[in-house]
């Protein structure tokens, strides 16, 4: 053997020590709002993937082990949405949209690089500041948690984060991954398996925010899912006369020069939000009665209520690090017209983040990012018809270029409904085979629009 195949073989043997003792390093532990105990693991990868001797971070992730016994051999590995959701926190998911999944096939939690436990990016949200539109205290605040952070926000990226589980995958010892992504995580999945094609089996995407959609240019989306909810109601008996008169009680909100502390720019974010979900979105005619008669307090509760769950579930910086690299450069002015056209929800919010990147260091925009993804890997896409942000429209468009692929629609689905109805078997059918031919939608029919909320009292969120 030559000096060169020897000092091969011993880097081998060295990284195959290093990966089984990875392996064998995990623990028993648990997370949140998820009764049963799984295992915890870490991995360390550089910060700077372009400097592998330089600091390195800490990677954590969980796996629930499948319940057949042997399991299949590709783990299910879930890339969370946002960005700046941490994927251990997902603990409803797993006893929701997983639960079919997991009886053949393990299930993986990585809290991505900047997210959860990975070194996370944590700034506060200055939701006072967004509310009144005050950029320079919007920036304000993110220049003073820049100042105490311990890491480089420009390394905190997708392609980074590709990097990161690929080790993984490599570390446990798997050939390959099947991947289920949510809204974001669709978009890490599809560049995933465009950079590592060979590790991945199949994919599941949910609310799919393909590279070559912005998804900062929403209003038009946004605009569709608020008439669709104004038609529905009309429709429906009870809502009809509860608020028959709701267009212009709709229109009487959006006139206001504030709604509490959000100004008349920030006031059609508030229902936004709401239609991310569609059990949130069956309050909005409610509230947004409630609004045009002098009652704010339940729209501004059901914000609050949304606000929560969102603060709670992401890491602000790795959401900044994110968007500023690979949405907010390739933002222009003509473009955010074009969106906002014709929209109550006009240009505000593509606006407030590429304000707020300006001052967010980030990594370079790379315009490959941007680019729709070739690919044969087999790919099951999901979309929610009443989606405001990620509409199916959005799953066509990535499926153009994904040669063994199929969209199916929940017409009554709000944003990533992966646990509804009949989804979790679906999910579990298709990751079975790699067959997205062989999968039967019509049971996504069943999943329909929550009964509108009519009155004070009723069950609401």
């Amino acid at each position: 053997m030559t000096r060169k195949h020897l000092a091969l073989a011993w880097t081998l043997f060295l990284a195959m020590l290093l990966y089984s003792g990875m392996a064998a390093a995990l623990e028993p532990c648990h997370l949140p709002h998820f009764p049963e105990r799984v295992e915890c693991g870490t991995l360390q990868v550089p910060e700077d993937r372009a400097k592998p001797a330089g600091r390195s971070i800490t990677i954590h992730f969980a796996r629930l082990k499948a319940t057949a016994k042997p399991p299949a051999s590709d783990p299910l590995l879930v890339l969370a949405g946002g960005p700046g959701q941490a994927a251990m926190d997902y603990g409803p998911l797993l006893a929701s949209a997983f639960r079919e999944a997991r009886k053949r096939r393990d299930i993986l939690l990585v809290d991505q690089r900047g997210t959860g436990r990975s070194t996370p990016l944590r700034c506060p949200m200055p939701e006072e500041a967004i509310a009144r539109g005050d950029t320079a205290a919007v920036q304000a605040s993110l220049r003073a948690c820049l100042a105490g952070l311990d890491a480089d926000p420009r390394h905190f990226h997708t392609e980074a984060a590709l990097a990161d589980f690929e080790d993984l995958r490599r570390a446990l010892g798997y050939r390959q991954f099947s991947l289920w992504g949510g809204s974001y995580g669709t978009r890490t999945a599809l560049l995933y398996a465009r950079r590592y094609p060979g590790s991945v089996r199949g994919m599941v995407l949910d609310s799919v925010a393909p590279p070559n959609a912005r998804i900062l240019l929403s209003s038009r989306h946004a605009q569709a899912a608020l008439e669709r909810l104004l038609a529905d109601c009309a429709a429906d008996q009870g809502c009809a006369r509860a608020f028959p008169n709701l267009a212009r009680e709709l229109d009487a909100v959006l006139a206001l020069p504030a709604l509490g502390q959000h100004q008349a720019e920030a006031v059609p974010q508030l229902l936004r939000g709401a239609m991310y979900s569609a059990q949130h979105a069956s309050v909005l005619p409610f509230a947004i009665h409630a609004a045009a008669n002098g009652r704010p307090q339940p729209l501004l509760a059901l914000y609050d209520a949304l606000a929560g769950w969102s603060l709670e579930g992401m890491t602000f910086g790795q959401t900044l690090s994110v968007l500023c690299a690979e949405e907010a450069p390739f933002l222009d002015a003509a473009a955010m017209r074009r969106d906002a056209a014709g929209s109550r929800f006009g240009e505000a919010y593509a606006r407030g983040w590429r304000d707020w990147c300006a001052v967010w260091p980030a990594a370079r925009p790379d315009a490959a990012l941007t680019r729709a993804v070739v690919s044969d890997v087999p790919t099951l896409l999901l979309a929610g018809g009443l989606d405001p942000v990620t509409p199916p429209e959005n799953a066509h468009l990535a499926a153009r270029t994904l040669r063994h692929s199929r969209v199916l629609v929940a017409a009554g689905a709000g944003h990533t409904f992966s646990g509804a109805g009949c989804a979790p078997r679906l999910i579990a059918a298709f990751l079975e085979h790699a067959d997205p031919a062989a999968v039967d939608g019509a049971c996504l029919a069943a999943i329909r629009r929550p009964p509108f909320v009519l009155a004070d009292g009723q069950p609401t969120l």
